[in-house]
């Protein structure tokens, strides 16, 4: 039996077992990381409970990872490939919600450093024209309080800025 791509049609017969749910090693990624060892073990332990001849479902809850988002992961690709590394960057980065008051933090975030010029990412527009009124000044001050002299501009652009305090 073929479906509409021309592909034979899964045969539902076999009972599913744990190796097809596992995490293997492939010519890509040899090592499996401590997070693919600790979905090993749940995939095991949920073999173990399967009573047979229960139908396993798609997506079991038991071995479901948590979602992360998309922006953490851009983020660790970049420090693991270390891509623009900046350590004045990195410096406002971790200090960002220490020297500015908690509401001007939560919508703006050190986005780029470019030959003294720091760009700081805001959530919107509309949120951008109001920083811009009234806040840039405290930001200004704030960042050459906390890294000094080496930032002679502040420019603020739109950019998705992240929920702190996860």
């Amino acid at each position: 039996m073929t479906d509409n791509s021309g592909e034979a049609a899964k045969d539902f017969s076999s009972e599913p077992t744990a190796s097809a749910y596992r995490i293997y090693p492939t010519s890509d990624r040899r090592q499996l990381t401590p997070e693919d060892e600790a979905y090993n073990q749940r995939v095991e332990q949920l073999f173990d409970s399967v009573q047979p001849g229960l139908p396993i479902d798609a997506d079991p809850s038991e071995i479901r990872r948590e979602p992360h988002a998309f922006s953490e992961l851009i983020e660790k690709a970049i420090k693991k490939l270390k891509l623009n590394v900046n350590p004045v960057l990195d410096e406002l980065a971790g200090a960002w919600p220490k020297i500015l008051p908690p509401a001007l933090a939560k919508v703006t975030r050190p986005e780029r450093w470019d030959g003294g010029v720091l760009y700081v990412g805001v959530t919107s527009s509309t949120q951008l024209f109001e920083v811009r009124r009234l806040h840039l000044r405290t930001i200004e001050e704030a960042v050459r309080k906390a890294v000094g002299e080496r930032v002679r501009h502040v420019r603020l652009i739109v950019a998705a800025v992240p929920r702190m305090g996860k």
